[in-house]
């Protein structure tokens, strides 16, 4: 295995500010600390040369767990090993062998030109110059950025700088590579281009690949495998279509007068959770979103009647589940609360 992750926790400790003066001096002489969880119990392991997604609402434990893989942080208890290191423990070959790669955080020098930065990395990886030049040509080229490698990194545009970012993070041939939110704030062709270029060097290098996104067209056009964290727990881990129960369907209903989940829950004795409203995206003009129904196929028939019984409505819909509508529901659940 190249990675293996066993009953990980991790937890940290932060100080608790009551209001008002009193609770400033009482944070300055008396300190009062809450402890949170942000991992809690987490096993797995990874196949060499595998593509796996990491998702979870915001909090839920990601981030963290690609920190304690790569060795920013260790886990409070709990073991984890890759390509049979200890991370925290950043020894120069482990730190040859892995990138990290977060969508948030820029990692090369701005004021250089792309050239310049991923000539300081050869040195510093110690690559040798034909490989190096081969390596360089081949991102460059995978990622169409040949033309911009004499720009300066802060001159590039968002879509731009992650590339060279991504250039940058695996020049030294990582056989484990983490990615952390990569697509964020792209636009549909530069995170387009982006996963086409992860998909491409997964199976040409068969590197080992850990990725994180809100994005589902991120998990599903590229991860085999799927890990779903709540809360700190690892709730789920297998393929991404096996989230999508057989024969669940999405019952769009538009109303007249939107009720509130509270009334069609009652209605249609359904759980909240599988109660939504509508994407923005479908807002009529006076500010109205269709409801959405996430039921079995066997269910649309009694449902849609206990619905016209109380409710009038505009019209009606019904399509096939998606990873994306399953993914939002598990957020929902945790918004709520922990199973």
């Amino acid at each position: 295995m190249n990675i293996e992750v066993k009953n990980i926790r991790r937890s940290f400790r932060s100080t608790k500010k009551e209001e008002g003066w009193r609770g400033t001096f009482g944070l300055l002489l008396r300190p009062k600390y809450q402890e949170h969880e942000a991992l809690k119990d987490v096993s797995f392991s990874i196949e060499p040369g595998s593509f796996n997604g990491l998702i979870g609402a915001n909090g839920a434990g990601k981030t963290t767990l690609l920190k304690i893989l790569s060795g920013l942080i260790p886990p409070s208890s709990g073991s984890a090993r890759v390509l049979g290191y200890d991370p925290f423990q950043r020894s120069l070959d482990f730190r040859r062998k892995i990138a990290l790669v977060m969508g948030q955080k820029a990692q090369l020098w701005w004021d250089l030109p792309a050239r310049d930065a991923f000539d300081l990395l050869r040195a510093i990886y110690e690559i040798p110059n034909k490989v190096y030049q081969e390596r360089l040509h081949t991102l460059t080229e995978l990622l169409d950025v040949q033309r911009l490698l004499g720009t300066q990194i802060r001159r590039l545009s968002l879509g731009e700088r992650m590339k060279m970012e991504l250039i940058g993070a695996i020049i030294h041939w990582p056989s484990v590579i983490f990615l952390d939110e990569p697509t964020i704030g792209l636009d549909v062709l530069a995170a387009h281009k982006l996963r086409e270029f992860l998909k491409v060097f997964n199976h040409r290098e068969k590197a080992t690949i850990i990725l994180t996104s809100h994005n589902m067209d991120d998990i599903e056009r590229l991860c085999s495998r799927v890990l779903i964290l709540r809360s700190g727990a690892l709730i789920y881990d297998g393929h991404p279509q096996g989230l999508i129960q057989e024969g669940e369907r999405i019952l769009r209903v538009r109303f007249i007068n939107s009720p509130s989940i509270e009334d069609l829950q009652k209605a249609t004795g359904l759980p909240a959770q599988l109660i939504q409203l509508g994407d923005s995206e479908a807002e009529d003009s006076d500010g109205t979103r269709p409801i959405l129904f996430s039921i079995k196929q066997d269910q649309i028939v009694s449902v849609l009647q206990s619905v016209i019984n109380r409710f009038p409505i505009l019209d009606m819909g019904i399509e096939e589940q998606s990873l994306e509508k399953v993914i939002q529901r598990i957020y929902s659940e945790e918004k709520a609360g922990p199973a």
